[in-house]
């Protein structure tokens, strides 16, 4: 059962129970008096704790395709959106004139033998909101040669027309939705050498009317989705956003619903609709949406939802699931689990994947700060109980992830006072592990302490400008009392190649441990490209971690693709091989205990333009997942 936040202070188990202390490395009674890294977070402002009022409530089944267990949505409405501060710096930079180009030129080329391109007859334009947008975009070169362009990208609407004597017109009508500054990019592209190209902005100021009547109200549509595959017979969920570029929420139909299929208004999110059906047969399904204008009901909109169906045996795995070749070494595999996957229309073959290849899990962002306690006293917990749900119903471990990070942080934490932070850190500490101290056993607790230059990173952690390098110790600490046999990690990236990162974290490892600070592992975030070829430094820094008496967790790996459109055999080839060694120096490895990808399937990879997780976009398993099962199986 997921617990409730635990109410007192554990940090004063080191005062108050002395017996304690051998047992969670806390030092003496005595040195629990007398060193601050041991003291309890001082008093002073502090947050309401969660109540009964966070606790998430059973979602309808109809809203989602989870499997197997139940799904649990937050309680409360959602979070008002915070009004956008006025963008000072865009309307600077407005009135300062056109922007210069941005010249880009290929690696060795003589800029004396051939200038760049460039345009003509710009400026920064202001327009009202309803008012059609034309300009005119003439590329010249003093060479004598036409340029080609293209523009990086059209806004909604948009259109970039072929005036078919070398020019092109960008044409388009912003609306109540566009008001602020449009940032429009055009590159101009050498005729000659197409790797010299110049990148030309224009600004584009739109305001609201006095009268705002006299935009036009223009037809609602629907948010584009992009193209999905699943499994027949399992259940898939659409949730389906209309779009009104007036501002206004639009209403949905399905006019011919399939049999069995429901579809409802979400209770919480106004805007959303979820159908939710079950195909019963492989091929491409199409089904008409009917998106209706919630000003004018008569203006209307038909967008059409289509979705990929295949046979269950096009998913089946071939050979042994990765988790049972990687028991055999007492090594555990696992993936980052996308957040909320059960609300996706693949859901429910994400999962099966998942349940059949891994036995550890991340949650790969529903544990961050930002997401569940986004403001003071709000807690939003629906993300990481369900997965650990879901875990639980698999067998599967559960790897917090992170207690303690620079990055993804609430607004509110940002701006807080210098003097409280160290308060609002062991809250949250205490109020995480508390709730899922016996659910999960291995902790990301402090996440990227270590900059580029190997020193600690300072200007940018909110923690380190309010306690110094003492923050690490005492989230370290914390958590060894909240979970006195859980295993503790300080996870990296960078660390898998020779450098200075990774002498940095040696240097703060050593540090910790001669003053008896809690750590159990080292994690190893890998996002790295299939041209990754530092594997004896990978190797060594390995063996220099184990040396020092902790264990390794390869924890975020990936190995992206280069280059643009679907991967080559070659390029899978290059992937599987990196994958393949870095398994291989794991299992040679006897403290390393875990291979965790960051994902399952390129379809949500937040490399996703570099395909680089061991399934594809329609999950059919690639070069690199039979190469971990080799190396796994050897």
């Amino acid at each position: 059962m997921l617990q409730q936040t635990v109410s007192g202070r554990r940090s004063f188990l080191c005062l108050l129970l002395p017996a304690v202390l051998l047992l969670v490395g806390c030092g003496s009674s005595d040195e629990a008096d007398t060193s601050p890294d041991q003291e309890a977070p001082p008093s002073g402002p502090s947050t309401q704790d969660p109540g009964a009022d966070d606790e998430p409530v059973r979602e309808l089944p109809a809203l989602n395709n989870a499997v197997g267990f139940d799904v649990f949505r937050e309680p409360h409405a959602r979070l008002p959106v915070p009004e956008l501060p006025s963008d000072t710096a865009g309307q600077m930079e407005f009135d300062a004139g056109l922007p210069e180009p941005v010249i880009s030129m290929p690696a060795g080329f003589d800029a004396d033998s051939n200038s760049a391109p460039f345009f003509r007859n710009l400026a920064n334009l202001e327009v009202l909101a309803g008012d059609i947008v034309s300009i005119r975009f003439e590329p010249e070169d003093l060479d004598g040669s036409l340029p080609g362009m293209f523009p990086q990208k059209l806004p909604l609407g948009g259109t970039f027309e072929d005036n078919f004597d070398g020019s092109k017109t960008f044409v388009w009508q912003p609306l109540q939705e566009d008001v602020g500054i449009l940032r429009f990019t055009v590159v101009a592209v050498d005729s000659e050498e197409p790797g010299l190209k110049a990148s030309q902005d224009v600004l584009i100021r739109i305001t609201l009317p006095d009268d705002p009547s006299t935009i036009p109200n223009v037809a609602p549509m629907l948010e584009t989705l992009r193209d999905f595959t699943v499994r027949v017979n399992d259940p898939v969920v659409f949730e389906l956003k209309g779009q009104d570029l007036n501002g206004t929420i639009p209403t949905l139909e399905v006019p011919l619903l399939p049999p069995g299929a429901s579809f409802l208004q979400h209770p919480r999110l106004e805007e959303i609709y979820v159908l939710k059906l079950t195909p019963t047969v492989p091929g491409i399904y199409t089904l008409d949406v009917l998106v209706r204008d919630s000003v004018d009901p008569s203006l209307t909109a038909t967008e059409t939802v289509s979705f990929t169906v295949l046979d269950a045996g096009q998913f089946e795995g071939s050979g042994a699931p990765l988790k049972d070749l990687g028991q055999n070494r007492d090594l555990e595999i696992g993936f980052a689990a996308l957040q909320s996957f059960y609300h996706q229309p693949d859901g429910a073959i994400y999962a099966a994947i998942a349940a059949r290849e891994f036995n550890i899990v991340t949650p790969e962002n529903s544990m961050k700060m930002n997401i569940i306690n986004p403001l003071p006293g709000h807690f939003e917990f629906s993300g990481t109980d369900n997965l650990v749900r879901f875990a639980k119903l698999h067998d599967m471990r559960v790897h917090g992830h992170p207690l303690v990070w620079y990055r993804l942080l609430p607004e509110w934490i940002m701006q807080s006072d210098i003097a409280d932070r160290e308060r609002h850190m062991s809250d949250f500490i205490e109020r995480i592990m508390g709730r899922y101290k016996d659910e999960i056993d291995v902790w990301d607790v402090v996440n990227e302490p270590i900059a580029d230059n190997g020193e600690l990173r300072q200007a940018d952690s909110v923690w380190y400008e309010a306690m110094g390098e003492s923050y690490i110790d005492k989230a370290m600490r914390q958590a060894r009392l909240i979970a006195p046999s859980a295993t503790l990690l300080i996870n990296e990236f960078d660390i898998s190649m020779a450098g200075p990162k990774f002498n940095g974290l040696i240097r703060l490892v050593e540090r910790l441990q001669a003053s008896n600070v809690p750590l159990d592992a080292i994690g190893f975030q890998m996002h790295l490209f299939s041209s990754y070829s530092s594997f004896e430094e990978l190797r060594t820094n390995f063996a220099t971690v184990a040396a020092l008496g902790l264990d390794i967790y390869i924890t975020e790996l990936d190995v992206s693709i280069s280059g643009e459109g679907s991967p080559s055999a070659a390029e899978l080839q290059l992937q599987a091989d990196v994958y393949r060694q870095i398994a291989q120096i794991c299992i040679e490895q006897t403290r390393c205990k875990a291979i965790q990808m960051w994902g399952i399937t390129d379809q949500y990879s937040f490399r996703s333009n570099f395909n680089p997780l061991p399934f594809d976009r329609a999950y059919q398993s690639k070069p690199a997942f039979k190469a971990l099962q080799e190396a796994l199986a050897k």
